[in-house]
């Protein structure tokens, strides 16, 4: 192999080189640009998404001090804030899905379906409202910290006490419906049906 042969092939390895060079640095140029162009975007429909769930607790909270005067009415009794309340809750929970943290998810998605649950805290409208405002400003204080990007605060109390009222809820319902089941077949055995004589 000639000289001239041999500084062709170094010249033509150098080209091959440097375009592979440049190919790569603007590729990871290219990466770099569309990952932090991905965390503008998410960061945005985060804070919109926080905004939102928090602009909807702030409305259910006022909701609850509103019907606080109709508080008195029974279990039974079906009031107009609960209708207001499910879409306020359904709002809050499109919201909440919406936001790019796990952490927040983890700890307010559970938070969400417990105070959906207020029906299990007494007879009354009174514990319903109690229920939810206490639940909901457990929300506003996690969503505070998570826009201040400051640590998500530890549960308050109120939380775990409204927890186990709605567990103690459920569990007094669950008896309630075994009595009524076993007093049904008690009286199924009692008064048996007579076969139909088909004859």
């Amino acid at each position: 192999m000639n000289q001239e042969v041999a500084t062709a092939l170094i010249g033509l390895g150098g080209a091959v080189l440097g375009a592979g060079a440049t190919s790569i640095t603007t590729w990871l140029s290219f990466r770099h640009q569309r990952r932090t162009a991905k965390e503008a975007r998410l960061h945005e429909v985060g804070r919109l998404a926080t905004d939102t769930a928090l602009a909807k607790l702030i409305e259910l909270q006022d909701l609850v001090e509103a019907s606080a005067t109709s508080s008195r009415a029974s279990r039974e009794d079906r009031e107009p804030w609960e209708r207001t309340a499910a879409v306020h809750f359904r709002d809050i929970n499109l919201a909440l899905l919406r936001i790019p943290s796990d952490a927040v998810h983890e700890r307010l998605i559970p938070t969400l379906a417990l105070a959906k649950q207020y029906r299990y805290t007494g007879p009354r409208h009174f514990h319903y409202l109690r229920h939810v405002r206490t639940i909901s400003e457990e929300m506003v204080n996690v969503l505070s910290a998570y826009v201040r990007d400051a640590k998500l605060p530890l549960p308050q109390e109120g939380v775990a006490a409204a927890r186990l009222s709605v567990e103690a809820g459920r569990e007094a319902e669950r008896l309630r419906y075994e009595r009524m089941r076993l007093e049904f077949e008690e009286i199924q055995a009692e008064n048996p049906e007579e076969p139909d004589d088909i004859f």
